[in-house]
């Protein structure tokens, strides 16, 4: 059944899979082509499917025993790990013990029928080897003609961010649940973010607000994105749990269309618009804010904040903010 299905396709019907059974889903690439299937529902239960897509894939117990430990750390209720290769006789040991539920071509083919989602392999059949989903990384854009009549100052573009997750055994975005759409009251692309690590890891809260605006004016000047792009801009209030916090802009990036983009820097901005991009630093209880930017196509769908590796583990929440620049 899962023959023809190109290995960049398995690991999306996986997500569209688990979305049939009411999981909202986000779908991590590795650096070594394996993927990472991550699943919420709205009463708070965890999911997550460690995907290797090659058909000549073997996995084996240890990998299981790891997968699994790192599931215990990070509070994942549902463990699954996916393969069109197979499992050794270790692996269905370690999985019995470690609570994880392994899918090979032949166990994922009887869940497929048990559901009648036939109609859904096909359509992850049917178009052939697409590319992942996350396979199409630019370069990073470079500032496009400036426009007459207004001082406009050329901004850096910082680059392109691809999220680092690993399979195994390291860190990987765990889920919360997706909270709020829109930005600044405004109806426009829906808009989510993902902690990377458990509720009871978490290091700090983090509030934050997002708007789509063409321009940035600050004190003194005015910046424009790309020719084709437009500016994404969060704002976030940071208040410190029970140790210090630092919350700095490189700890972000934004997902938006399969790609993950990194922070904007900006040149000759002022002193104060700088101190408002600048890190925060929280000690236990206090609060501190931070404004984030980032530059993308104009016409995305949506994108999810994500917090980096690097980030301190925040918990957001979303709320109506003053954004610090307008």
């Amino acid at each position: 059944m899962f023959d023809e299905m190109a290995a960049s396709e398995f690991p999306a019907f996986l997500a569209a899979f688990w979305e049939e059974k009411g999981w909202s889903t986000s779908v991590t690439e590795n650096d070594d082509g394996t993927y990472l299937v991550g699943g919420d529902k709205d009463n708070g239960k965890r999911g997550l499917i460690g995907v290797r897509p090659s058909a000549e894939t073997e996995i084996g117990a240890s990998e299981v025993e790891d997968f699994a430990a790192f599931c215990d750390r990070k509070g994942v209720d549902v463990r699954v790990m996916a393969t069109r290769g197979r499992f050794t006789t270790g692996a269905r040991s370690a999985a019995d013990a470690g609570n994880v539920h392994l899918l090979d071509p032949n166990e994922l083919a009887s869940s497929v029928r048990d559901e009648g989602a036939e109609d859904l392999v096909a359509e992850f059949t049917d178009d052939g080897d697409g590319g992942s989903l996350l396979d199409s990384v630019p370069s990073p854009p470079l500032p496009g003609g400036v426009p007459s009549g207004i001082p406009v100052v050329p901004l850096v573009v910082a680059a392109v961010v691809v999220l680092a997750a690993v399979f195994a055994g390291g860190t990987v975005l765990s889920l919360v649940p997706f909270v709020g759409a829109g930005g600044g009251g405004d109806a426009g692309p829906a808009f989510t973010a993902f902690s990377m690590a458990a509720d009871e890891n978490t290091t700090a809260t983090a509030e934050w607000d997002v708007r789509v605006q063409d321009e940035l004016q600050t004190d003194a000047n005015t910046y424009r994105p790309p020719e084709g792009e437009t500016f994404v801009v969060v704002q976030l209030n940071v208040t410190a749990g029970d140790s210090q916090v630092v919350v700095r802009q490189q700890n972000f990036a934004l997902a938006a269309n399969g790609t993950n983009y990194g922070h904007q820097r900006f040149e000759n901005a002022s002193q104060q618009f700088r101190q408002r991009q600048a890190a925060v630093t929280a000690a236990p209880g206090e609060s501190g804010r931070l404004l984030v930017v980032f530059s993308v196509p104009e016409g995305f769908d949506g994108a999810t904040l994500v917090e980096r590796a690097d980030g301190p583990s925040l918990r957001f929440e979303r709320a109506a903010l003053d954004f610090d620049a307008e």
